[in-house]
């Protein structure tokens, strides 16, 4: 599918505005409220648009201690050892992300929990039943923040056929 600077500027408003109503989007973009809807519509359907969802207050939940986890594999020469590490890890309720990496490590995971105690039990519990993890480093975030200025879409070059790849 190609896009074009409608369809940029769809996908940079509703990542912005996830919950603007299609009459505003239509609005702010200059086209009809159909043309704009059957637009997003079919950004949805090309899997530009993957889904809409609340931002939530994790302080306020009582999940506010961000960890980054690293974990090393053993044997991760071979792609079933990878493939069971990543299901295991969708498992879990706390992890937020998670991301092959290239580097000394092979995974790089994201958690919310309540405190270093929380912490050490979900290393404990669940990280090391795991097969074929060999090495567990935390990062603990001190402080976290969105960057307002960081953008997918760039709304200034020509229209573009998007690749498939995510």
């Amino acid at each position: 599918m190609e896009i074009d600077r409608f369809d940029k500027r769809i996908l940079k408003i509703l990542s912005d505005q996830g919950k603007i109503s299609n009459t505003a989007l239509a609005r702010e973009i200059g086209l009809t409220p159909p043309a704009t809807l059957e637009r997003v519509r079919k950004l949805e359907r090309n899997g530009y648009i993957q889904g809409y969802k609340a931002l939530l207050n994790k302080d306020k939940l009582g999940k506010g201690l961000t960890c980054f986890i690293a974990l090393h594999l053993a044997h991760h020469n071979k792609r079933k050892v990878f493939n069971l590490v990543e299901q295991s890890l969708k498992k879990f309720e706390e992890v937020e992300e998670i991301h092959l990496i290239t580097g000394r490590y092979d995974y790089l995971i994201k958690i919310h929990l309540r405190n270093v105690d929380e912490l050490k039990e979900f290393i404990i519990a669940k990280l090391t039943k795991i097969a074929f993890i060999s090495r567990v480093e935390t990062f603990l975030a001190v402080s976290s923040m969105a960057n307002s200025n960081f953008n997918l879409i760039d709304e200034n070059t020509p229209n573009s056929r998007a690749s498939n790849k995510s």
